[in-house]
């Protein structure tokens, strides 16, 4: 039962040699591999990088076109505004030329300039 291994230097050298060669073997299959991998996953990152650009572009528009909207409502205040004051100024005119026809017509330039003076103070 005694059985001896025993091994000569030349066969411990082919040995650890082997041993090396799976290793470099083994590391440049795995070499490999991780390019072919990152070869097929390539046009999913860019694409994920494209989408990522474009979703923060458009964040960047959506903040842009707030901006305007509010631009916009500000606006349409403002023209709502002068076009209360053009009717008022227009009705005062038309009262101011309905008294110059006719003096009867001072009750309604009173009116006028009341209304007048309501719409200047609640400016």
């Amino acid at each position: 039962m005694n059985n001896v291994i025993s091994f000569t230097p030349a066969q411990l050298v082919a040995f650890i040699t082997a041993i090396g060669g799976a290793i470099v073997t083994i590391g440049a299959v795995a070499t490999l591999i991780f390019k072919l991998a990152n070869r097929i996953k390539a046009p999913e990152v860019e694409q994920n990088n494209r989408l990522k650009k474009l979703e923060e572009e458009n964040e960047a528009r959506k903040v842009e076109i707030k901006t305007l909207n509010d631009r916009l409502n500000d606006g349409d205040s403002h023209f709502k505004e002068l076009e209360q004051t053009n009717k008022m100024i227009l009705r005062g005119l038309q009262a101011l030329l309905r008294y110059s026809l006719g003096s009867e017509n001072a009750e309604a330039l009173r009116k006028t300039a009341s209304d007048l003076d309501e719409y200047l103070l609640e400016k």
